[in-house]
């Protein structure tokens, strides 16, 4: 069943970008973040980071993002997560994501982390649902908000991570993300992020990770009856505290 279910979305996304009227959108990202992880007892914790995503270089935004949530621990290799997301999506691009200009985004989400040891490497499978809540903004206003878009979103990240010592790591990691229900418009594959990174273990209480991504998204709505896939990619940033 699980080779199938991969077979299947590899059809499904090979399908999807063998469409000839897609439009393609070159963009230089860069995104800074900062991630926290605060203990409250050997198995529960809370999570907060916030993510500086930055086009042109850093000259203009992208997209700012809050997100904080709680963990529960069933084991080493076993986290549960649940938590709330807040995003502001800005214009960018030849094709900007939304006609109207910036727009605000709600979300809550649900999260399960599997951890799997081996030797050297670590392999992490990250499973996350969104219900997402998308501000539709008002023609010709300063961002009055007229409706909210609800969508549904799957996400899975595929992370594998090897020690290059006692502080050293390399790390490449693939997410995929598809979108669900009434509102999902074209997109049903949302887009897919591809990370290449190295990272230092500072001291038990801070980590710093970065390297090159690539961001490939589709958006959920034709322009001149053509579809517009952005092709991001940039140097990402990351910094990890865990108190």
């Amino acid at each position: 069943m699980k080779h199938f279910f991969c077979c299947l979305l590899f059809w499904w996304c090979t399908k999807g970008f063998a469409q000839n009227d897609r439009v393609s959108d070159y963009n230089n990202i860069n995104w800074l973040q900062v991630f926290a992880t605060i203990p409250l007892n050997k198995k529960w914790s809370v999570h907060a980071e916030y993510q500086w995503r930055r086009t042109d270089v850093v000259k203009n935004w992208q997209q700012g993002l809050f997100r904080t949530g709680i963990n529960y621990k069933l084991n080493d290799n076993v986290i549960l997560h649940a938590g709330y997301a807040e995003a502001e999506t800005f214009a960018y691009g030849n094709f900007p994501i939304a006609s109207n200009g910036t727009f605000p985004e709600h979300r809550i989400y649900e999260q399960l982390v599997l951890r799997q040891p081996l030797n050297k490497f670590l392999i992490t499978h990250r499973f996350r649902i969104e219900q997402r809540w998308l501000g539709r903004v008002k023609a010709g206003t300063d961002r009055e908000i007229e409706d909210w878009l609800f969508l549904h979103r799957f996400r899975y990240q595929f992370r594998t991570q090897l020690a290059l010592g006692k502080k050293w790591y390399a790390a490449a990691a693939d997410e995929i993300f598809i979108g669900a229900g009434k509102n999902v418009g074209l997109n049903i594959f949302d887009q897919n992020r591809i990370f290449l990174l190295a990272g230092i273990k500072l001291n038990k209480y801070i980590s710093i990770e970065g390297g090159y991504f690539n961001q490939t998204l589709q958006q959920g709505r034709r322009i001149n009856n053509s579809t517009i896939m952005q092709r991001n990619n940039g140097v990402v940033l990351s910094t990890f505290l865990n108190f």
